[in-house]
Formats: structure tokens, C-alpha cells, sequence
């Protein structure tokens, strides 16, 4: 799907990780995988230059992190939100905006607002964090991302209307069938997406070191479908699975797996009250965890929302101020320690991207997260 990595030959052909999006129907979702493998669907991306369209030297580094030489394909992008969900500029059949960036979000996703005029394909059935949902399939006519472009690329329909940030209008969800296809760089202190494929060339250091001390490796999982979303924590000696997801501005733990860990109605009783708005609310509370051990770190804090929930995400609140790599290629994330944030406040509204909708996290109070 989107951004292909600018090679510095010229063009990379698209070639989709063997992903799908929640439960559509089998047909549906192989005539998108199809038209990703297929030659018709190229996003062209310019060669890596570097100013002055010097070709890059061996001591050249890529936004202060990438030695230049050991990267082979490169495509950098601002993020746009910080202390929210990450979105990125992109244009969409012609019209500027912004995109989320979500890992969960298992296909490109676009807001079907009737200006937009998306042609109506089939529907099918998703599974959202909230439940089962229904969406249509629809193609976008053309995408554009930095120095990347596509025509005619299938998507699916994750709303019908547009939100707004710093007045520019959120077109769609940038989702895991175009990330999984790099190591993909979300550098919450810098505020950059980087996608990168590494190089042959020797003499390179291990990756892990490009992003500064004490980085830890944590094992990506797959799920039933093959989607390498997913990490394993230990709470106390209690193994649990999350869905890395900068797309959601809160970390979710569903009520049973809460109950695993030991977690009853008396022990949530005075924890803060939330509610997440995904179609429909989800109702919980924000519980604290002091003894959490994710790679090689040990008795580190998380906060996360215990709801009725379809599975559990690792959000913004835990990723905020880090260097995260989603090493897709190596099956490895990458996190550094957080930075001290350069954000005057750090609650900016955000929303929780999905297979399918958006939403966001609430406390009673009416504040949000």
C-alpha cells in the first residue's frame, strides 16, 4: 500500500506483507492482496539524494538517526502530532490532509466523506476493538506520500466523516499491509516517521545502536492471520499479549485478561473511570501496573484501560517520547527509554485507530486523554 520506499535506482515495486484486514470475505481480501503483488501497483519514490542532489556519502546520516550507507530505500515524513496519535501529510485524489499511522489497522483506510466521492464497492464484516462492524471495500484514484505516488489503490471505508487537526482535514489511516514491508522508524522526539530497508553494505553496526543507549529488543508475534503486531509483557509473572498501536492514545487490557492477573471489580473499584467511544462505548477504569517487565527491562510502570474489549493494545501513553522501530523484516521492536517531552501539554485529543473506526479515550470527568 503506500509508501514505498524511495530506492535510490529509481522505483520499488510494491510487494504486500501476506496480511488481511479483520474478517473480510476471502475473495475480497486476495483481489487486494493481488493488486499489491501485481506490477500495476508501483509508488514510485525518488532516488535518495541529499542536498543539492549530491549523491549520499558514507559519513552522510538520515535525520540525525540513519547512517546513510547501511539503508538501502528511504522515505521520511513529519509526524504531526506528538503527544496524540501520529499522523502524517499525504494527499488523497488530489486533496491535502493528514493520515494516521496504525499498525492494527490492517489495510489503508479512508474517511468516506461524500465530498471524497469513493466509489461503493463490497461489504464485509470487520472486527474493531469494540466488536464486529461492517465496512465496504473502494479504491482511492491516487495517494501520494512524500516522494511516493499510487493509482488506483484498493482500500477500505473507516467513517464517513472527517476530523480535523491544526486545520487540516484526517483523510484515512496509512495501515500495516504498507508498513510491515520495512523497518519502520516512529521517532516521537525528533517527531518523524522514517521507512528504511537496510543495505548490504559492510561494515554497518547492528541497528539496535543507531538509536542511542539503552534501547531493549522486544519479539514481535503473529497472530492467527500471520500480522506481526503483537508483543508479550509480563505483569508480575503474568505473560500478556498487546498489539503495539501508536494509532491508540491509551493502553487497553481486556476485562478477562485483567482477571488472569488477578485484577477483581474491588481492586478497579477506585480506579479512575474511563470510556472509550468506538462506535460504541466501552466502558472501564485506568488501573496502574508498577511491576511490568517488557525485553530486557524489568519493574517498569503502565497505565492501562481495563475494558470489555476484543484484544489488548499498547498505546501512545507507554510509546509517547520514545524512538520506536517496528523492524518488520527482523520480527523485532526496538524502544529507547522516554525522552523528557518538548510538548507544552502532552493531553492534545487523539484518536484510537482499529481494524475500522477511531475513537477516543475519555475520563468521566469529561477530559480527554
Amino acid at each position: 500500500m503506500p509508501p514505498r520506499h524511495s530506492s535510490r535506482s529509481g522505483r520499488d515495486s510494491l510487494s504486500s506483507h501476506p496480511s488481511v484486514s479483520g474478517n473480510p470475505a476471502t475473495s475480497e481480501r486476495d483481489g487486494r492482496r493481488a493488486w499489491w503483488r501485481g506490477a500495476g501497483g508501483v509508488l514510485a519514490a525518488c532516488s535518495l539524494l541529499v542536498w543539492g542532489h549530491a549523491p549520499a556519502r558514507a559519513e552522510d546520516m538520515i535525520d540525525n538517526v540513519l547512517p546513510a550507507r547501511c539503508v538501502a530505500h528511504v522515505m521520511s515524513v513529519p509526524l504531526m502530532s506528538h503527544s496524540g496519535s501520529p499522523v502524517i501529510p499525504v494527499v488523497i485524489n488530489g486533496k491535502s490532509g493528514l493520515a494516521y499511522v496504525s499498525f492494527t489497522q490492517e489495510d489503508i483506510g479512508v474517511f468516506a466523506d461524500p465530498a471524497m466521492d469513493y466509489p461503493i464497492g463490497k461489504t464485509f464484516q470487520l472486527q474493531t476493538i469494540a466488536g464486529q462492524s461492517y465496512s465496504f471495500a473502494t479504491t482511492i484514484k491516487s495517494l501520494h506520500i512524500a516522494q511516493g505516488v499510487a493509482e488506483n489503490v484498493p482500500a477500505i471505508a473507516v467513517g464517513d466523516r472527517l476530523e480535523t487537526i491544526n486545520d487540516q482535514p484526517v483523510l484515512g489511516i496509512i495501515g500495516y499491509s504498507v508498513l510491515s514491508n520495512y523497518d519502520v522508524l516512529l521517532d516521537f522526539v525528533a517527531k518523524r516517521m522514517i521507512l528504511f530497508r537496510l543495505s548490504d553494505a559492510p561494515g554497518c553496526t547492528a541497528m539496535p545502536q543507531w538509536l542511542g543507549a539503552g534501547v531493549t529488543p522486544v519479539t514481535l508475534l503473529p497472530n492467527a492471520r500471520g500480522v506481526l503486531t503483537g508483543v508479550e509483557l509480563k505483569v508480575g509473572d503474568v505473560p500478556l499479549r498487546l498489539e503495539v498501536e501508536p494509532g491508540s492514545n491509551a493502553s487497553v487490557v481486556r476485562q478477562k485478561d485483567a482477571r488472569t492477573m488477578g485484577l477483581t471489580r474491588a481492586t478497579l473499584h477506585d480506579d479512575p473511570h474511563v470510556r472509550t467511544v468506538v462506535g460504541r462505548v466501552l466502558v472501564g477504569h485506568r488501573h496502574h501496573f508498577d511491576n511490568v517487565t517488557i525485553g530486557e527491562w524489568k519493574d517498569r510502570s503502565l497505565d492501562v484501560n481495563v475494558e470489555k474489549a476484543k484484544y489488548n493494545l499498547l498505546g501512545m501513553d507507554f510509546l509517547r517520547n520514545r524512538r520506536v522501530l517496528m523492524a518488520f523484516p527482523q520480527g523485532v521492536l526496538y524502544l529507547t527509554p522516554p525522552s523528557a517531552s518538548r510538548d507544552r501539554d502532552p493531553r492534545i485529543p487523539s484518536a484510537l485507530a482499529t481494524h475500522l473506526a477511531t475513537a477516543t479515550v475519555h475520563e468521566t470527568d469529561g477530559t480527554t486523554r
